[in-house]
């Protein structure tokens, strides 16, 4: 009879391992593969620190309007961290990581106050919360530091409605509720619905006990008025957003984007129509899914409503369910005009994932009070076993094929930064990874390295044995220049494999002709394009297949007669290159008569 309890603690233990496991996969993906560099909107935050750097910084500069937002909050820490580590992004990113663990620790407890049952029961939903909480379909929210303002207000609203739950005065409820929805409201746009949560932080059971909550309430609703007035004091319209009436002239395809944006959260389309992604297929899953949910939320919430106990265990997660639905409308306002494709955009998920969160426990409160009912069927058993099904089966598409993602888009930005350290030296088409304008670029990368807040530094020489690691006499370990193909005149193609130390593709290669002094200049830039390793070293294949890499050049401008070509790895982290295996002696044609097949000869490494 005892082996019975200890099974049962040993399988609530397993499944409390297997409910932190989203959390370590992407606290890994963080530290392993988080890059320390601006990412667009991210370069405007470069005069922050200018400014505060000569003490001019004002509070009218942390709460300017940044698209719809006026996230005054998230500024603080950008500028507090930033200042405190040299601007080190990757602390940005540890931030999103533990506000995502306040939300999940949140989450848990508003489990144990409201849904009842067995512990197992609460830690199996627990689990499933937390495949959504840290899923890796949130896109580059997790590898971009200003993603912050993505998971300040669900933080915000889930604080409040544990306080809500709390045995805290009345009092310290709204006064803390004012101080998160305050926190929340200038922060992020959405931020904004967490002044609803006012009637969960009261409930009155009466209307008498209403009455005597009055002042309490007024208080709250001055609060919120003023906040609100005070955000939108000044607002602009975004330059380049689409009108707000879009969705009002065409309901349909509003109708169409709102539910996409509800159901991708679990959709696993990215994966099923990834030949065509924003295909009819890809769109009416998504929305199938979004609209699936909204159903099972409004049968849910009218259910709740049939008696004041289930309706106040059932308040939290309606509250959370209607967090994502309003956010959902107002992006649907707010961009529908840029298409349904854009209704994709997967950093929103981080917003809209909480109605399925929402779900997860609200279904098993409802029915749980339909059993206290007695009017238990085979059926409520069936429906959460096939929702909680749903939700896994979805994820086990969904979590290898967005990890990946993520790590290709870390890929882009390893490549984004190598590029960056040469803007001085050269200008290389990888540059608009990291901005679209490359004179403000540049402009921003040069105060923030007077600043010392780029590691490594600017790279202020094109002579490559100035940034040469120490093992780059060593060539073939890290790859090859492979061939040189000619393709017009004194034009060739270049190719060839390169990986840093760990076998990862290099972030640069860059291409060089020696001087007659005996050292190499750099003229150009190739990179290895999109990240592969990950499959490929699972499967055995070689790093030149994964790491290949093709770059056409011009040697018109070179110096000399004949040029030597090599090329080197160049890891953006440490600043460094090592030189491939290889080099070229090209002879520069003199008109299209010249003989290409005497062009070029491959010679020995240079040692």
């Amino acid at each position: 009879m005892r082996s019975r309890p200890r099974l049962y603690k040993f399988i609530t233990a397993f499944v409390f391992c297997l409910a932190i496991i989203p959390a370590v996969l992407i606290l890994t993906v963080i530290l392993k593969y988080g890059v320390d560099v601006p990412y667009w909107d991210e370069w405007y935050y470069v005069e922050f620190f200018v400014k505060l750097s000569q003490k001019v910084l004002t509070l009218k500069d942390l709460f300017a309007q940044q698209n719809e937002y006026r996230q005054f909050f998230p500024n603080l820490i950008f500028v507090g961290l930033g200042w405190l580590t040299n601007w080190n992004k990757r602390y940005e990113l540890l931030v999103s990581f533990a506000l995502a663990c306040i939300v999940s620790f949140n989450l848990y407890q508003l489990g144990k106050l409201t849904i009842g049952g067995n512990s197992l029961g609460r830690m199996i939903i627990y689990f499933l919360t937390n495949l959504l909480v840290f899923s890796p379909i949130q896109d580059f929210n997790w590898l971009t530091g200003m993603q912050i303002v993505y998971f300040v207000p669900i933080a915000c609203l889930t604080t409040c409605l544990v306080i809500a739950y709390s045995k805290l005065s009345l009092r310290a409820k709204i006064v803390l509720g004012i101080c998160l929805a305050v926190i929340s409201t200038f922060s992020s746009a959405n931020g904004l619905v967490c002044w609803l949560v006012l009637p969960l932080l009261i409930w009155p059971t009466s209307r008498k006990d209403l009455v005597e909550k009055r002042w309490l309430v007024l208080i709250w609703v001055v609060a919120a008025v003023g906040s609100i007035a005070f955000y939108f004091s000044g607002y602009q319209k975004p330059p380049g957003h689409p009108s707000v009436a879009e969705g009002l002239t065409h309901p349909l395809k509003a109708a169409g984007y709102f539910l996409i944006v509800l159901g991708k959260a679990v959709d696993p389309g990215g994966v099923i129509f990834i030949n065509d992604l924003y295909g009819t297929g890809h769109k009416v899953l998504a929305a199938a899914a979004g609209l699936t949910m909204l159903v099972l939320f409004t049968i849910s919430a009218l259910y709740a409503k049939r008696e004041a106990g289930l309706t106040h265990r059932a308040a939290a997660w309606l509250m959370l369910g209607t967090y994502s639905i309003l956010t959902g409308i107002l992006i649907t306002i707010g961009r529908v005009g840029f298409g349904t494709g854009q209704a994709f955009s997967l950093r929103y998920t981080t917003f809209t994932l909480y109605l399925p969160i929402a779900l997860i426990h609200l279904v098993p409160i409802v029915l749980r009070r339909r059993t206290e009912e007695g009017s238990t069927t085979p059926g409520n058993k069936l429906l959460i076993s096939v929702l909680a099904s749903c939700v896994i089966v979805s994820h086990l598409w969904i979590y290898p094929h967005h990890t990946n993602q993520l790590i290709v888009f870390s890929k882009k930005l390893s490549v984004g930064k190598a590029c960056l350290l040469f803007i001085n030296v050269i200008e290389g088409d990888c540059l608009k990874t990291l901005f679209p304008t490359v004179e403000y670029l540049k402009q921003a990368a040069n105060k923030l390295d007077a600043l010392n807040f780029l590691r490594p530094g600017l790279i202020k020489s094109s002579r490559v044995q100035d940034i040469a690691a120490a093992n780059s006499d060593n060539p073939g370990s890290h790859g090859s220049l492979d061939s040189m193909i000619h393709k017009g005149e004194n034009v060739y193609s270049a190719s060839g494999w390169a990986v840093l130390a760990k076998g990862d593709p290099a972030d640069a290669i860059l291409l060089t002709y020696d001087r007659a002094a005996g050292d190499s200049v750099i003229f150009a830039l190739a990179n290895t394009g999109e990240e592969r390793s990950v499959v490929a070293r699972f499967m055995g294949m070689s790093p030149s297949y994964y790491a290949e890499w093709q770059k056409q050049i011009s040697i018109n401008n070179l110096p000399g007669n004949p040029v030597t070509i090599t090329a080197w790895s160049f890891d953006a982290r440490a600043g460094k290159a090592v030189q491939l295996d290889g080099k070229y002696v090209i002879f520069k044609t003199a008109g299209p008569n010249s003989n290409p097949d005497h062009d070029a000869s491959k010679g020995q490494p240079k040692h």
